[in-house]
């Protein structure tokens, strides 16, 4: 799905901590995307990518349409894209691989850390079953 314009996400919904795109609830629903599902945002122009989690609206952003998505600054940053202007935006669930991806490079340290202990525990516990099988 490509989108034409970025909006502001409300300060309530904002932050590292929540994570979340808004998109126009006509996108949202079982055969659309389900709520909480990763998608992958991309900006085509440079092949930046984020990671967020859809919402429908909840009716804090008034201009949200068919055609426009709401991220928080972070997500801005991260695709070098601007509020409100045109952009060209790609947006589609994102893959277990580039959920992986994103969850061990994220920015904030406190996720990027426990997952990098996760992957760490995955693979000491493969080197424990080969041994045990010697």
């Amino acid at each position: 799905m490509s989108i034409d314009t970025v909006l502001r996400l409300p300060p309530e919904d904002s932050g590292l901590s929540h994570s979340i795109v808004r998109l126009a609830n006509f996108h949202i629903g079982k055969k659309r995307f389900p709520r909480r599902t990763p998608m992958l945002i991309t900006n085509t122009k440079n092949g930046n990518w984020v990671i967020r989690y859809v919402m429908g609206n909840n009716g804090s952003i008034a201009r949200l349409n068919r055609h426009s998505i709401a991220v928080d600054y972070d997500a801005v940053s991260d695709l070098e894209i601007n509020f409100g202007s045109s952009n060209a935006i790609r947006i589609e669930k994102a893959s277990l691989l580039k959920c992986l991806t994103w969850l061990l490079t994220h920015s904030d340290l406190t996720v990027r850390l426990s997952m990098r202990f996760a992957v760490l525990g995955a693979v000491l516990g493969f080197v424990g079953l080969l041994i045990s099988l010697i």
